[in-house]
């Protein structure tokens, strides 16, 4: 009877009266190593059975903390300190390490647990994680080249610590479209109150010239009471605009401040 194959990998399946069982068994080993999910980032002992403390983990890639897909090339040689239970898993950088403390808590890849005898490697547990969530709602941060935010995206922050845009005053940024600027230097003011209420102003509009009354020689117009008066009534209100105005600057400026946008 002539060999069938399983529908999704095509693994090889003799007939029950074919001879020579071992090429199609082979050809199925062979394949199901070669498979990513099988045999990438695989943890093995050196030898089988161990003879050693070197243990050799297999190529393959992963997804990395910005969605990007990171590569390990392999390694042929890794030692496993004797008497231990060992993590081996790769940062996101890629770079394989063997943790006698277990797994970090930040971000990292794991890879298997490895435990060892004084000698040789006495069991090697698969701790690769298989499956993922993937799709543009699945990161929880864009990509290092930018990216865009589904329409009507909201992004949360924290109420402890909150979040920081820039690491420093000379990071550069810039809001719809304008070049990315570093943050302005810093702004000083001697006048220190402030306040976020900018009241109303009640102008005197002088669309009437002072009469004044004609005193002396020649008729030379002297100004009257009444006409200083009102005179000083439409300077207070431009001085208390100006004041309250200067007030609610120094309040922006240090709103601005607080937020890092202004030095």
């Amino acid at each position: 009877m002539a060999t069938t194959y399983t529908n999704h990998v095509k693994l090889g399946k003799p007939g029950v009266a074919d001879r020579h069982w071992n090429l199609p068994i082979n050809a199925n080993a062979e394949a199901l190593d070669a498979l990513s999910p099988v045999s990438g980032l695989c943890v093995t002992p050196a030898e089988i059975p161990s003879a050693s403390l070197i243990v050799q983990v297999a190529p393959g890639r992963f997804q990395k903390r910005d969605g990007t897909i990171g590569a390990f090339a392999g390694a042929l040689s890794v030692a496993i300190p004797p008497s231990k239970t060992c993590s081996l898993y790769l940062t996101d950088a890629a770079t394989l390490t063997v943790s006698t403390d277990g797994y970090p808590t930040t971000a990292h890849v794991p890879l298997a647990t490895v435990v060892t005898n004084a000698t040789s490697i006495v069991s090697v547990t698969d701790d690769r994680l298989v499956c993922a969530v993937v799709g543009i709602d699945s990161r929880n941060s864009l990509t290092l080249d930018g990216g865009s935010l589904t329409e009507g995206a909201v992004v949360n922050l924290g109420t402890a610590n909150g979040a920081t845009i820039g690491g420093a005053a000379g990071q550069k940024l810039g809001f719809w479209g304008a070049s990315p600027v570093a943050r302005p230097g810093v702004y000083t003011s001697a006048y220190a109150t402030s306040t976020r209420n900018l009241a109303a102003y009640s102008p005197a509009t002088a669309s009437i010239p002072y009469a004044g009354i004609a005193e002396g020689a020649g008729g030379t117009p002297y100004a009257r009471a009444a006409d200083l008066d009102a005179l000083r009534a439409a300077y207070e209100n431009l001085r208390k605009l100006s004041e309250n105005t200067t007030q609610l600057l120094n309040a922006v400026v240090a709103d601005l401040k607080s937020m890092g946008l202004l030095g």
